[in-house]
């Protein structure tokens, strides 16, 4: 499997080299715009209405939309600014909290995180802290050119990284709560209880596959005897592999990194052998550990 994206997983002041790699893929069918008198995919043309003329790239610009008809028009190189500078290769670890706590309706897509050299220390003492602990890690990551709010959590040997929605973007439905009424009688809750246990059982996505695309599928291989065939666009390659990282002692980072947080933690262990080559220490003080966003 390709990775998309490299770069490190900052804990405290340790950093543990890391991959990305796409843990889902829509299998929704897809249907493209053809002419049906000749069975060509159209073209998505770029127009202006006003002055009734196809535009090229270099003639368009972005706007955000204050008000119906009207736009505040934003520059490339303005909106870069926004996005900033930083290339966007840390996943900082900012807090550690229950997942028990997390509503899913903030989960937004997922990846896998996969370790980024041959040893693996740093990476299996993270995934083996979250696991004794049964937490999961509140991270922030550039993707692209969007800070995101992520979840990095262990998922079997390997890590999850979970990309989140802002709190804002998330719709109340206080409004549509329903109004309270009499509470269900002793027989309907029995009924009730017996009846979700009859249909309860261990969870299993592949028992309940999609009906709809299986359909489809079907459909397309009648097409393909009629000698009608679509074709995929290629993929996008893979993001250049971070650079190598200095070696130390993780014990001695994971020390100055509680002191750093301000919190009581217990006594410097003694450094062992040989340090992990997955520790590295930045350049830069420690923030703590409910800091802002990374980058």
């Amino acid at each position: 499997m390709r990775a998309f994206w490299s770069g490190e997983i900052a804990f405290g002041l340790v950093t543990i080299p890391a991959k990305l790699y796409m843990a889902t893929k829509d299998l929704t069918p897809q249907f493209h715009q053809l002419h049906r008198e000749c069975g060509t995919r159209i073209s998505m043309v770029r127009r202006c209405p006003r002055c009734a003329r196809d535009l090229a790239w270099e003639e368009i610009g972005k706007g955000y939309e204050v008000s119906k008809g009207e736009y505040a028009l934003f520059t490339k190189e303005e909106l870069a600014k926004l996005e900033g500078d930083d290339v966007g290769s840390t996943i900082e670890i900012v807090e550690f909290v229950d997942p028990l706590q997390v509503d899913l309706a903030y989960i937004e897509k997922s990846y896998w995180i996969g370790p980024g050299g041959k040893n693996v220390r740093g990476y299996d003492l993270l995934r083996s802290v979250l696991e004794e602990t049964k937490k999961v890690a509140l991270a922030k990551v550039k993707l692209r050119t969007r800070t995101r709010l992520s979840l990095v959590r262990p998922r079997g040997r390997l890590f999850s990284l979970d990309l989140m929605r802002f709190a804002e973007e998330l719709v109340p439905g206080d409004e549509l709560a329903p109004a309270e009424q009499k509470a269900p009688s002793p027989r309907e809750k029995q009924l009730a209880l017996h009846l979700v246990g009859e249909l309860s059982g261990p969870f299993d996505p592949a028992r309940h596959p999609d009906e709809y695309r299986s359909k489809v599928l079907a459909a397309v291989e009648e097409k393909i005897e009629a000698g009608e065939v679509a074709r995929e666009e290629p993929g996008e390659e893979a993001a250049p592999a971070a650079k190598g990282a200095q070696v130390i002692d993780l014990a001695e980072l994971l020390s100055r990194s509680i002191k750093a947080a301000g919190k009581p933690g217990p006594a410097k262990a003694a450094a062992p052998a040989e340090a992990g080559a997955d520790a590295t220490e930045k350049a830069k003080p420690a923030r703590k550990s409910k800091s802002g966003a990374a980058g």
